[in-house]
């Protein structure tokens, strides 16, 4: 919770922390060192960038506040299609891994969560549609066809749609030494991603 990816000459560069780390190795040693651990492993998974079409757009909406369902905090980066399309624009997995879950959730609608060689949980959410019929504990490569970007969601009733502008839910997750599941800021790993086959940020 404590490390952040710095911009150096305008690249990402994950090997690099906040640049006061003192506090957390005088006082948090323990956790700090296991999440920094964490992290370096997320980095060395990184393939692709989620979306294969240029014409998307992203901020840092990190744990900004959200309403459906009760309140609570983004847990994620949602990237937005360049034009309002539902089941037009291709996801990707970003990494190696092993389907872990599939199918409906009434936040993240049609779900596909891929668990990486690192342990980390990649989470799409509010896909239109699947690219097949995958299988829990199917193994897939970085840039496997997972499905469409779509505005599936918000709802109780499997299929709904509608409820918000076409984009793709993209979160991370890891498990601490508990086996507790906690989110990690995607942004700064999809910027890297975007940057790195060209694109541009708005």
């Amino acid at each position: 919770k404590f490390l952040t990816a710095t911009m150096l000459d305008g690249h990402f560069h994950p090997e690099t922390v906040s640049t006061n780390t003192t506090p957390y190795l005088k006082y948090k040693r323990e956790e700090f060192l296991l999440l920094k651990k964490c992290y370096e492993m997320i980095w060395t998974d990184l393939e692709y960038f989620p979306v294969a079409d240029p014409a998307v757009f992203f901020e840092n909406s990190w744990m900004t506040p959200r309403s459906y369902g009760g309140k609570r905090r983004h847990e994620g980066t949602d990237i937005f299609a360049s034009h309002n399309i539902s089941d037009y624009y291709p996801i990707i997995s970003i990494t190696d891994g092993i389907v872990e879950q599939k199918g409906w959730l009434p936040l993240g609608g049609y779900r596909i969560g891929i668990r990486s060689e690192s342990g980390a949980y990649f989470y799409y959410a509010h896909l239109a549609e699947y690219a097949k019929d995958f299988q829990i504990g199917e193994t897939v490569s970085a840039g496997t066809f997972l499905g469409f970007m779509g505005d599936t969601g918000y709802s109780d009733v499997e299929g709904t749609t509608g409820n918000f502008a076409v984009h793709l839910h993209m979160g991370i997750y890891l498990n601490d030494k508990d086996g507790t599941e906690f989110s990690v800021n995607s942004y700064p790993m999809l910027s890297y991603l975007w940057e790195r086959q060209g694109g541009a940020l708005r």
